[in-house]
């Protein structure tokens, strides 16, 4: 079962969020595009990953999308892990196209006559695997053995490996490939490892530790605030502000009303600023004078809040859209 479902991810949610909110003729637009490009082709893989997951059974593995864990100062990313009473896989999800040839130092993609050089994906895996044993120890978990897998989504993609390179022969498969290489390690690692109480515990602590990768997206592009277009944006016309009287939106463009229009602004502020607010803040967003006009309608979202007086902080929701 997955104890932790596939979502999209934060950056890419806060690229699209922050597109939306630059004029189209932006200087730093193309290269916003080009990030949601990418981050979308990745988010894709994952998906088709998660399509073939899907298809085992509910009851052999408890499934985790998109893990980051803490190691010191730092984190750790793990696309996929499968935990059963007799093992625990690592799964690196790739979605890269074209030609690929995997060699012991490093990974080599060439593609609409481009050539990349990337870390070797086992390599990467293993240092992963190391990371997750640690983090295991540190939490007093108990052990449990570990295996990895490193999955390439894109049916089209051709992988070349380094002739008697057996470790990456072993541990890469295409997608629709995914179901038989667990079923093989499965064959090869019947010893029972952990209870089903000890699985509990463990996904608990992950879900626990897990902590979401987010940008300051401002800065990773440079763009300065006021260059962001404030006010609620009309759902049919995307144009802004929209008009706030008597509990409802109104566009002055193409005359749509909405009772619930600026929820999506709200998440927008959350995605490009910072993940938190007070009314003021949302207030000077929204383009609404009246601050119990915004405590109105912040009184429907169930934010988490911290304080009742007019300095109360609310946060972005854990559930995020």
């Amino acid at each position: 079962m997955f104890d932790k479902n596939l979502t999209k991810p934060i950056p890419l949610l806060q690229a699209e969020a922050l597109e939306g909110r630059l004029r189209k003729d932006h200087e730093k637009m193309p290269e916003i595009k080009n990030n949601i490009k990418i981050l979308k082709s990745g988010y894709n893989g994952e998906k088709e990953i998660n399509y073939q997951l899907g298809q085992i059974p509910p009851h052999k593995y408890h499934i985790f999308h998109d893990l980051r864990l803490p190691v010191g100062e730092a984190f750790f990313q793990i696309d996929v892990l499968l935990l059963s009473p007799t093992i625990l896989i690592n799964l690196d999800g790739k979605n890269h196209s074209g030609k690929i040839t995997i060699e012991k130092n490093q990974m080599i993609q060439e593609a609409y006559d481009t050539r990349e050089i990337y870390e070797n994906p086992i390599s990467q895996i293993n240092r992963h695997k190391i990371l997750l044993k640690n983090w295991i120890e540190h939490n007093q978990l108990p052990p449990v053995f570990m295996d990895n897998l490193v999955c390439f989504s894109r049916s089209s993609t051709e992988i070349l490996i380094t002739p008697g390179y057996r470790e990456a022969e072993n541990k890469i498969c295409k997608s629709h490939d995914l179901i038989r290489k667990i079923e093989e390690l499965e064959m090869y690692h019947k010893k029972i490892w952990v209870s089903e109480k000890d699985i509990l515990k463990i996904s608990s602590l992950l879900l626990k530790a897990h902590t979401p990768k987010r940008e300051d997206i401002l800065k990773l592009f440079k763009i300065p605030e006021s260059d962001i277009i404030n006010g609620v944006q009309c759902p049919e016309c995307l144009v802004a502000p929209m008009i706030y009287h008597r509990h409802k939106w109104i566009c002055n463009t193409c005359k749509f009303i909405s009772k619930d229009a600026h929820i999506k602004a709200i998440y927008d502020y959350f995605l490009i600023f910072k993940p938190w607010f007070t009314n003021c803040e949302i207030r000077n967003f929204l383009n609404i004078s009246s601050p119990r006009a915004v405590g109105y309608l912040l009184s429907f979202l169930n934010l988490p809040r911290l304080g009742y007086t007019s300095d109360t902080v609310y946060h972005q929701p854990k559930l995020f859209p």
